[in-house]
């Protein structure tokens, strides 16, 4: 008896890993196919025009392997996409996309002092980091991914934000 219980419970519990996993790989796959749809709502400044388009992630590698599978072959009008995968914030240079992952939130200011005056689109996780400085911030409301937009943050980066994306976006500030 004891026996049939107990390996109730660890079905059980590999029932509800298994849903975590899968919410997670959801997740994973809303936000990298959002960061890869925002690049048609914002405009970036005509002299970078000639150069590769670069997508950098920072900390959360299954967005990047999933935003490098999404973007493989594409292009942001003639620019080729390069995703890049960072480890540390001291690697952050220049690109037209930085998505920090949840748990490198805590080093906004030592990223944000990296991306400096570049137009970089700085794209976040974490509540509040769109008072941080983030450009476009995702957050979970009512069981959803949804995302908020800072239009100040990145009009300063020289980059132009379309109507349509803050009109799309949980909440604009």
């Amino acid at each position: 008896m004891k026996f049939s219980a107990i390996r109730k419970i660890f079905v059980l519990l590999a029932f509800l890993l298994t849903g975590v996993q899968a919410l997670k790989a959801q997740e994973e796959n809303v936000i990298a196919i959002a960061v890869y749809n925002f690049t048609r709502y914002i405009d970036w400044p005509a002299d970078q025009a000639n150069k590769d388009f670069l997508i950098d992630v920072i900390g959360h590698k299954s967005v990047y392997d999933k935003l490098k599978e999404i973007s493989a072959g594409r292009k942001v009008g003639n620019r080729s996409i390069i995703v890049r995968y960072l480890e540390t914030p001291d690697k952050v240079t220049s690109s037209e996309i930085l998505f920090v992952g949840f748990w490198q939130s805590k080093d906004m200011p030592k990223i944000l002092d990296k991306v400096k005056s570049a137009s970089t689109l700085l794209i976040t996780e974490k509540d509040g980091q769109i008072e941080s400085g983030s450009g476009i911030n995702f957050v979970i409301r009512n069981n959803a991914i949804k995302f908020e937009v800072k239009k100040s943050n990145i009009v300063k980066y020289g980059m132009i934000l379309s109507e349509t994306l803050e009109q799309m976006a949980f909440k604009a500030y």
